[in-house]
Order: C-alpha cells, then structure tokens, then sequence
C-alpha cells in the first residue's frame, strides 16, 4: 500500500511540474514590436521660467505614437506668460497658447498645438 501511495504522490507531483510549467507560456505573446509602436519609455524635458507640474500629450493616431498637442500644466502663477516648446532638440512648428488658469482645478495651463510628430524623445519648455 505505501508503494502505490509513493507512486500516486510522484505522479501528482510530475502533473502538477507539467500544469505549471505550461501556465506561463502566453499564447500569441512576442517579443518584438514594429518600428513606430509606442511600446513604453521616458521623454527627457527640461524647462526654463517656471514650474512645470505635468505634461500632457495629445496624439493624431490610435497607436498613439503622432504627437500633435502638447498640454503644459504649471505649479506656480504664469498666467499671460506664452511658452515655448522644442521637442527633440527642434522648433518644429509647435505653437503655444498664452498661460490661462484653469476655471475648474485653478491650474495654470497652455496648450502647444503643431503638425503630427513621431519618435519623441525630448522636449525643451520655455517660459518667459
């Protein structure tokens, strides 16, 4: 009787081995994505004249990887001020909005709007 409850228990033990090795194999899983999918990352930002509380992004494209508007939140009063944006080391067309604070939360925001720009890397603000 010990003998067929060893070999009972070895049988469970090796099905429990094969039920677990195979539950961590995510079917259609790769690990490769094409050239221009966002996939995560960081964009460097530096910003001269105030203090930048947030950056938001607004994109052209479902994949989301074709900014075309940038959204500057700021922690301190630069209402009036209009900013000015690089992204990535450029002036590419993006325009900024005098700073307005907003109605609803009291922040101080400006909306940057240009033509839609793939691979953002960095970006420059200016307050002045």
């Amino acid at each position: 009787m010990r003998n067929s409850a060893k070999l009972l228990a070895a049988v469970a033990v090796a099905g429990l081995t094969f039920a677990a090795g195979s539950a961590f194999t995510g079917t259609g899983v790769t690990n490769n994505a094409g050239a221009t999918q966002f996939i995560g990352g960081t964009v460097t930002q530096t910003v001269t004249g105030a203090t930048l509380s947030t950056v938001g992004y607004g994109f052209t494209d479902a994949t989301k990887t074709a900014v075309n508007k940038v959204t500057l939140t700021f922690a301190d009063a630069t209402g009036g001020k209009t900013p000015s944006i690089e992204l990535n080391g450029a002036a590419n067309g993006f325009t900024c909005e005098p700073v307005t604070q907003n109605v609803d939360n009291g922040a101080f925001e400006s909306t940057c709007a240009g033509p839609a720009l793939t691979g953002l890397s960095s970006i420059a603000v200016t307050v002045s």
